[in-house]
């Protein structure tokens, strides 16, 4: 069965036959429900689910046409309308909640497609998918997503202090399964391995520092970090314009972490040097 969804819907161009036909197989008989695009059942993302499961087991086995490659990513564009009502996820997928785990698994291929250069050593074909996807806004829309997430949450209980930030953070968005953000930042990790011309876009859409950002330990996103560090080196990797960029960052200030406060630490910043450094809090604050 791996074999023939492999070969019927990843290597050829099956998908979206087969993809359409169930949008509304579970509407009882008689009942009427106007056509949207943002509407899906669970039988498309359970769809979406097996085929997520079978390219990651086969990495590099299935080669993905460009049809069915940007197939999914309109499946992942026309998903994205859940943000603006999801709930924080308190689980990774399957999330039980259908349009989450369309967006999901929509985006764990698109991530698994774009991995599988790297993983037979930069094939042509593999390449070629890639770069179509990439004409297509991908990064583009990458980095909106990414920009448009309310913070990690060791940034979220740094940042509890300054005012107003309770009322910013209402326009920002929550993660709808734990492991949203990472699988964005993965995604654009491999689409920047060795892609100059991401990786310019990368900067040339300030996306720099918004990367280096997801470099943190995250209770929402497991392996974000591991994933944030691959990204950044990806980003960095034979990119002297980007390189330069990273060096002239300059810390311009820091917040109070609660955790690093209860050790008796607090974070501060070398006004000669820039850089951020751990320093004891003095007795005479503790006790304040």
């Amino acid at each position: 069965m791996i074999l023939l969804f492999s070969r019927i819907f990843l290597e050829e161009s099956q998908l979206p036959v087969l993809f359409s036909k169930l949008q509304f197989v579970d509407v009882p008989e008689g009942e009427v429900i106007e056509s949207k695009d943002d509407q899906f059942s669970f039988e498309q993302a359970f769809l979406l689910q097996i085929l997520s499961e079978i390219l990651k087991e086969r990495l590099g086995d299935v080669t993905v046409s460009k049809d069915v490659a940007l197939f999914v990513f309109e499946i992942f564009k026309k998903s994205i309308g859940v943000l603006e009502h999801a709930m924080r996820g308190n689980s990774g997928l399957p999330s039980g909640f259908t349009r989450v785990d369309v967006l999901g698994y929509s985006l764990t291929i698109l991530r698994d497609i774009c991995a599988q250069d790297g993983i037979r050593g930069n094939m042509v074909d593999a390449n070629d998918v890639v770069d179509v996807l990439l004409s297509y806004g991908l990064i583009e829309l990458l980095l909106s997503l990414l920009g448009a997430l309310e913070p990690p949450a060791i940034i979220r209980k740094g940042l509890k202090q300054i005012e107003n930030q309770d009322s910013a953070s209402c326009y920002s968005k929550p993660c709808p399964y734990k492991g949203f953000r990472r699988d964005i930042v993965a995604l654009i990790g491999n689409c920047v391995y060795r892609r100059k011309h991401a990786q310019d876009e990368i900067r040339d859409r300030n996306g720099i520092l918004l990367l280096l950002q997801q470099c943190v330990t995250d209770e929402d996103n497991p392996f974000l970090r591991e994933w944030g560090i691959w990204s950044v080196r990806n980003m960095l990797e034979g990119n002297d314009e980007n390189q330069k960029v990273v060096a002239e960052l300059e810390i311009q200030g820091s917040a109070d972490v609660p955790e690093i406060n209860a050790l008796g630490l607090r974070v501060e910043v070398d006004q000669r040097t820039r850089r951020a450094k751990l320093v004891n809090i003095p007795s005479s604050e503790k006790s304040l």
